[in-house]
């Protein structure tokens, strides 16, 4: 049945003119975040570099979603409404730069979900804190090479005060590319940019079944409407999962094929002043998921986000 998703899906990585980039409910997993688009809001899945061109070599940003159910890689995770805030400090490393290094930095932060109650799908909330269904650490390190390719190798470690999962690791490499500006002088006024990226994630120390290898592209197209100071940008993120063995099947095999996702945002920095730095986003994502994999899902699911983003 989801053929359909998969040849949907087959344009979903653009090259630019100049040719230049509970699984059963308790399995915990990533966010979907950072520097991917609006309606994607949900670090660390891509950590900024902390260059912003101020003279300060350290940076924190912060932020937080509200999101109608928490989805994560094609599985259910949380029925209930989440409250996902996180907080990631940054350090830029100059000394690094020089030839094709353009940027560098090291980052550490903590990513969390929670919610009112039980996360459902038959998880416990047995722990300390019930309502609050995870808590994520992760360390890493950046570096963009040329202005354009951008790469973060993450350690995350997952945690539920809730007592929901049992603790467990992954090692995340993200490469994307800035393509903004490739397509043109029109479309660069207007900020158009596709951002495309891959994603791969190794677990390590999974509790309940082999480590799996994930492996996510995406792409999120955008482009603003207004002027750059006080416009609005609209998103249309793309991805796929997939995986040797993070899918369980219906029928105890193990499908590579988890989703296909395609969202719509909105994003904006509306104020002025001393707040201007604070963005505000809106989004949703329409999953269209494979039967054949057990994830406590429909076929097709939407979910809505809300949320705002900072930094200094």
């Amino acid at each position: 049945m989801y053929s359909k998703y998969l040849v949907a899906a087959a344009g979903l990585l653009v090259v630019p003119p100049s040719g230049v980039a509970a699984q059963q409910a308790e399995q915990v997993d990533e966010r979907e975040t950072g520097a991917q688009s609006v309606a994607d809001e949900t670090p660390p899945e891509s950590v900024p570099l902390a260059d912003d061109g101020s003279d300060d070599h350290v940076s924190v940003s912060f932020g937080a979603s509200v999101v109608s159910q928490y989805i994560s890689r094609g599985v259910a995770f949380a029925e209930p409404v989440s409250y996902q805030p996180y907080v990631t400090v940054s350090v830029a490393l100059p000394e690094l730069t020089g030839g094709a290094i353009t940027d560098a930095s090291v980052f550490v932060g903590n990513w969390n979900s929670m919610q009112s109650g039980s996360p459902g799908l038959g998880q416990p909330a047995n722990g300390s804190l019930p309502g609050w269904y995870e808590a994520d650490l992760y360390v890493g390190g950046a570096i963009e090479i040329a202005d354009r390719v951008a790469v973060s190798a993450t350690y995350y470690r997952y945690f539920s005060p809730a007592g929901s999962f049992a603790e467990y690791n992954d090692f995340d490499l993200t490469i994307s590319y800035d393509d903004s500006g490739l397509w043109g002088s029109a479309a660069q006024e207007r900020g158009f940019s596709i951002q495309p990226a891959l994603r791969m994630v190794q677990e390590a120390g999974q509790p309940n079944r082999p480590d799996a290898l994930y492996v996510q592209p995406s792409i999120a197209p955008s482009v603003r409407f207004g002027p750059q100071d006080g416009g609005v940008t609209v998103s249309v993120p793309m991805a796929i999962g997939l995986s040797d063995s993070f899918y369980s099947g219906v029928n105890g095999d193990r499908p590579t094929f988890g989703f296909f996702r395609v969202g719509a945002g909105l994003a904006a920095n509306p104020f002025g002043g001393p707040a201007s730095n604070i963005r505000l986003n809106a989004g949703v994502d329409y999953w269209m998921l494979n039967d054949d994999v057990a994830n406590g899902l429909d076929d097709t699911e939407w979910v809505a986000r809300i949320g705002f983003s900072t930094g200094f």
